[in-house]
């Protein structure tokens, strides 16, 4: 910070010598073993190209920002301190209603993500019905409509509605899905599992 508020001093006494003879004058902020120069007559031309300059360093980018931070409550949209200034934000504000947007569609940090699971065929009394699975009570799937893939073949894929459960404590090994002999032939071309398959799924649908 302290090294901030002497690049904006040094700068602040630059513009005032700017409208003199010294036009060509040089700032240079150091911190530590690092230096930015300012050139009063090429830098100081316009606010982008000043700003170009103090943003094409790391070190005085990271400076500038921190002093917009903290000074200005500007923050840049990877900064994880953002996340408590949105909390302060009311139901009805415009971003509110953006980022309610983006959660509706999915979209951004909402972005459902596949993952690899083990597929299995459970008994026939309690394999579920085609079109519907049945997964852990506690995981990811449960009551959601998902999309089962295999990885290498996107186009082989099929959609399910994971409403049957089944309790997988932890310390034990359980397939991620089961589903019906009918869909696992549609998904692999086959249905003769000895034990479980490994295929992808993603959340489509709360």
């Amino acid at each position: 910070m302290l090294a901030v508020v002497c690049l904006l001093s040094g700068l602040a006494a630059g513009w005032s010598l700017s409208g003199t003879e010294a036009k060509t004058t040089d700032i240079r902020w150091k911190y530590g073993s690092a230096e930015l120069v300012i050139n009063l007559e090429k830098d100081m031309a316009d606010n982008e190209t000043l700003m170009g300059k103090i943003f094409s360093k790391e070190y005085s980018a990271a400076g500038a920002t921190n002093w917009l931070k903290f000074e200005h409550q500007l923050f840049h949209f990877t900064d994880p301190d953002l996340v408590g200034k949105l909390k302060e934000l009311s139901y009805e504000s415009p971003v509110s209603r953006e980022l309610r947007e983006l959660r509706n569609k999915r979209v951004g940090p909402w972005t459902y993500q596949a993952q690899e699971v083990k597929v299995s065929i459970p008994e026939r009394e309690i394999q579920p019905s085609s079109g519907y699975a049945n997964v852990c009570e506690s995981g990811i799937f449960f009551r959601k409509k998902i999309e089962v893939f295999l990885p290498d073949q996107p186009d082989k894929k099929i959609t399910l509605q994971a409403s049957g459960r089944y309790a997988c404590p932890n310390g034990y090994k359980f397939p991620d899905i089961q589903l019906s002999r009918e869909d696992a032939k549609k998904l692999f071309g086959y249905s003769d599992f000895s034990k479980y398959e490994t295929a992808a799924a993603v959340v489509i649908q709360e």
